[in-house]
């Protein structure tokens, strides 16, 4: 039976972005910045679903507390539990069937995780219908955000580039403790520079960018991968962009990775196939990096999963090449996800 939570995952475009930092009047790079760190950029998981966070401290008190003596590690006075990624949902569904509406206000939503019981402040009348819209899109999920910055007058703080006021009103009175604010003046820096130049599932890259994410996207296009892009990868891009009905500006962005990734034309139709698309369609990762794709190498490995690529990831990676007589760079490139997924 399909979810209820499915929606449409397509994702925001540059014209959204420009909308919303137009209606706040602030830059795009600030709008970014945010996403980037409450949702790694992306307001849904790869089955469909919008990302959520379910807190057990807010089902408590929706709750009346009426399940907390039987049903701890989902209603409870203090926050916790958190299994992160998809599973999100076990816990979500379990509260749903003991309190559906105190379950819904209980979790956080999309790209801008915000919270069901602000329903009424983004401009809806109840959960239900606030939940239907943050499925239904990553537009409505921006229009949330737009409406929660207006609403708790944050938009000064957003402007002014001021994380630490903008992390108080946004993520609470701890905020610090999970360093929100350092954390969204690094990926403003980021954005506002052009973009991210590290290896992340959605790098943006032009000319004159270097680096694994180029030999990714010379990989895709069937290019010589010297992981330099020049005059022949912009030009193949461009010829690409213009297949695919993209705006063609040789600049690789999220709607030009989304369709070099689809691998629409070339089904695969065989177990090796297949197996050669997903090591394809998978990004470098390295030392910094975090998410669904950091817990699925940290599964393969065997380790500790979190979704964090810390050091004690870093190491396992290289002691997993130097196994497999890998180049030890503790990167996740091509061939290390070969060896990972063809062992």
């Amino acid at each position: 039976m399909p979810s209820e939570f499915k929606g449409d995952p397509s994702p925001l475009t540059d014209a959204d972005f420009e909308r919303s930092a137009t209606k706040l009047g602030c830059s795009v790079p600030a709008i970014r910045a945010v996403a980037q760190v409450e949702s790694l950029g992306g307001g849904y998981l790869s089955d469909g679903r919008p990302k959520i966070l379910f807190e057990r401290h807010k089902f408590h008190k929706y709750s009346g507390g009426k399940w907390s003596s039987t049903h701890s590690h989902i209603s409870w006075p203090k926050a916790g539990g958190y299994k992160g990624g998809a599973r999100e949902y076990d816990r979500l569904e379990e509260a749903i069937a003991l309190d559906r509406k105190a379950a819904l206000l209980s979790a956080s939503w999309g790209a801008f995780q915000i919270m069901g019981f602000n329903h009424k402040i983004v401009g809806y009348d109840n959960v239900e219908d606030f939940v239907k819209a943050m499925v239904e899109s990553s537009g409505k999920q921006l229009d949330a955000f737009v409406a929660f910055i207006k609403a708790s007058r944050l938009d000064d703080e957003l402007r002014r580039l001021d994380w630490a006021g903008f992390a108080r009103g946004y993520n609470g009175s701890n905020y610090r403790i999970n360093k929100y604010d350092e954390k969204m003046a690094n990926a403003y820096r980021t954005f506002s520079a052009g973009g991210s130049h590290t290896d992340n599932p959605h790098p943006v890259l032009r000319m004159g960018s270097r680096g694994q994410a180029v030999m990714h996207l010379q990989e895709l296009l069937g290019l010589t991968q010297d992981g330099d892009f020049g005059p022949g990868t912009k030009e193949a891009v461009i010829k690409f962009q213009k297949k695919a009905g993209l705006y063609a500006d040789g600049i690789v962005g999220g709607q030009t990775w989304a369709e070099l990734l689809k691998s629409k034309e070339k089904k695969p139709d065989s177990e090796k196939a297949k197996a050669d698309e997903s090591q394809r369609s998978r990004a470098p990762l390295r030392i910094g990096d975090q998410g669904e794709d950091v817990e699925f190498l940290q599964e393969k490995l065997g380790i500790y999963v979190d979704g964090d690529f810390g050091p004690m990831t870093h190491a396992a990676v290289k002691k997993f090449q130097q196994d497999k007589g890998l180049t030890d760079d503790g990167i996740v490139g091509r061939k290390t996800w070969e060896a990972l997924l063809g062992g």
